[in-house]
């Protein structure tokens, strides 16, 4: 388990997400004590230019995930293209996605490690996207002792991964991703 003295927030987003995430980092504040991973469903052949948009309105560093990071508090990393990432002790490890892999399941592989390694300091945060993908994650990090935070599927372009997260009965939060940045700082008062 990691000992870093900040959080580690786990995002998970599909169809839709990008709306989400720029409402939710337009309105977190940049002193939040926290690295957020985002990690979203793209085709392996297309390369992602979240890292671009983001750093548009992003109240902190945005980085690309390239492989054995080690985090640090206040700052962005992306998941890119045709990968999945794990953490270990505080570093985000890459993998070349499976060729043969029809279902994407990069959040939930992500927030698994995150609830191993993170333990009550992970935080999962489920935006729009169809499927189910974050639902046993969240379960996950909720079972650890971490906090769970959803976008309410009314506010989601795409429902499916919200109110799946919301029926694995782990959620703390249920709301607006606008409204989630700015409960964020008495979610990790919270979990301290």
């Amino acid at each position: 388990m990691m000992l870093n003295d900040f959080f580690v927030v786990g995002i998970g987003a599909s169809a839709g997400g990008h709306a989400a995430l720029k409402e939710f980092f337009e309105n977190l504040s940049r002193d939040t004590n926290a690295a957020f991973i985002i990690v979203t469903h793209l085709a392996r052949d297309r390369v992602s230019q979240l890292p671009t948009i983001l750093s548009k309105f992003a109240p902190m560093p945005v980085v690309r995930l390239s492989g054995k990071d080690s985090l640090q508090s206040r700052h962005i990393y992306v998941l890119p293209e045709n990968a999945m990432a794990t953490v270990e002790q505080g570093v985000v490890h890459l993998q070349a996605r499976s060729s043969t892999e029809r279902v994407n399941h990069a959040v939930d592989v992500f927030l698994r490690s995150l609830a191993k390694d993170a333990g009550n300091r992970a935080i999962g945060v489920i935006f729009s996207g169809g499927g189910n993908d974050g639902a046993q994650g969240v379960k996950c990090i909720h079972d650890q002792g971490g906090k769970v935070l959803v976008q309410a599927p009314a506010s989601a372009s795409f429902s499916w991964m919200p109110t799946s997260a919301i029926e694995s009965d782990s959620p703390d939060l249920i709301l607006s991703p606008a409204k989630l940045a700015q409960a964020f700082p008495d979610v990790m008062y919270a979990t301290e």
